[in-house]
């Protein structure tokens, strides 16, 4: 070893010599990296970037099928909620506010004026919650049925030569209706002039255009809006689904800005993927995509009852997955309640890599909300009004 540090020639024809001195040289090689056409260093495996979670504490409201109508139902019900929040459950601030659709009732612009100023009083007592913190979605009662049926038109049906598009006519015995694409767009009109009050920018008509992301930097959160209800009018009420282009769309732009690597991703619709009725979403294969973009929650309403589930995409354990959140309805008419739930409604929040869901219910039109102990815990033990999941 002496000679190899004067940089001389050895020679020796003693094995265990020799291979000392290769041991030796091989570990110099280890720890330099010195090069050597004939050394191939062991690979060092890639790492995959760490998933940021938020540090701080978030909290995020969400309100699913509200069906509001008047001035005095936002005055009471903004009432209500704040003092819960506020009082009850002494939170300091929101970081989001999604609401999942069916933010009306019959979607006219009395119904969406009241559900302004529901949100307006809402904000005085959050004054920090920024209209680029509210996300919204359309559901089923955010289209107009009236503009709609104005968007078909009556015509013999002997007398009608043009191209039938299946799902874009509705026939009768002798007649048929045949819908004005440009007019049908426009049954979203009174909902797009509600988003643009309370978000600066009106709702987009385009269905390709219906995937709205809303990014929140400060809390790490990405959140992508989708319109669920987007093949529904008066006539066709069960053939809720995914417009696959708006998707495809939102993927790409997530895809290609490196901000949103790391961001924990919500995507938000109405519709169910799962009920005991036909109107839920049964093409489910854009929820492949959601999975393999990283997406990891999704939220929706409609069903007017508080559930959880799962959509798992690999089915190992840590694989990847998305936790479904369904809120129950807000405020709905009492005769449109599910027997057994009463109004509900769910404050996310957001700790280091857990996420805990609480969930409220009100009873009471004029009462006041109070813990929803839904949650089972197992046999001989009672429930709790929270879930937890471990988000990575």
């Amino acid at each position: 070893m002496n000679l190899l540090k004067k940089q001389e020639f050895a020679a020796t024809h003693n094995e265990e010599i020799f291979q000392y001195t290769m041991d030796a040289l091989n570990a110099i090689q280890e720890r330099c990296q010195f090069y050597n056409p004939t050394y191939s260093p062991k690979p060092t495996p890639k790492a995959d970037p760490p998933k940021l979670i938020p540090t701080q504490t978030i909290y995020i409201l969400h309100l699913s099928d509200l069906h509001i109508t008047t001035s005095e139902e936002a005055t009471l019900w903004s009432n209500q909620l704040a003092q819960d929040l506020t009082e009850d459950l002494q939170i300091p601030n929101l970081d989001a506010l999604i609401l999942s659709g069916d933010i009306a009732n019959y979607s006219t612009t009395e119904e969406y004026q009241a559900a302004q100023q529901f949100l307006d009083n809402l904000r005085l007592d959050f004054p920090d919650l920024d209209p680029k913190q509210i996300v919204i979605v359309p559901g089923n009662h955010d289209l107009n049925w009236k503009l709609a049926k104005q968007a078909y038109q009556l015509l013999d049906l002997e007398d009608y030569d043009g191209e039938l598009k299946d799902g874009h006519y509705i026939k009768g015995e002798d007649v048929i209706r045949v819908r004005d694409e440009a007019k049908y767009q426009q049954r979203f009109a009174h909902f797009s002039q509600f988003y643009q009050a309370i978000k600066g920018q009106p709702y987009p008509l385009d269905y390709d255009q219906q995937a709205i992301i809303d990014y929140l930097p400060e809390q790490n959160l990405l959140i992508l809006g989708l319109n669920s209800a987007w093949q529904l009018d008066h006539h066709f009420r069960a053939r809720a689904s995914i417009h696959s282009g708006a998707l495809s769309n939102a993927l790409t732009e997530i895809r290609r800005n490196p901000d949103y690597d790391n961001c924990l991703k919500l995507a938000v619709w109405h519709h169910p993927l799962n009920s005991d009725r036909s109107d839920r979403i049964t093409d489910q294969g854009f929820m492949e995509q959601l999975a393999v973009a990283e997406f990891r929650l999704f939220l929706h309403g409609h069903i007017h009852k508080a559930q959880a589930s799962v959509f798992s995409y690999d089915k190992i354990p840590g694989g990847r997955k998305l936790d479904g959140i369904c809120a129950g309805t807000f405020g709905a008419p009492t005769f449109e309640l599910r027997s057994a739930y009463p109004w509900q409604y769910n404050l996310l929040k957001i700790n280091d890599n857990q996420l805990t869901v609480r969930t409220r219910r009100r009873e009471e039109e004029n009462g006041a909300w109070k813990p929803d102990s839904r949650w089972t815990q197992g046999p001989g033990l009672g429930g709790l009004d929270y879930y937890s999941i471990d988000l990575y």
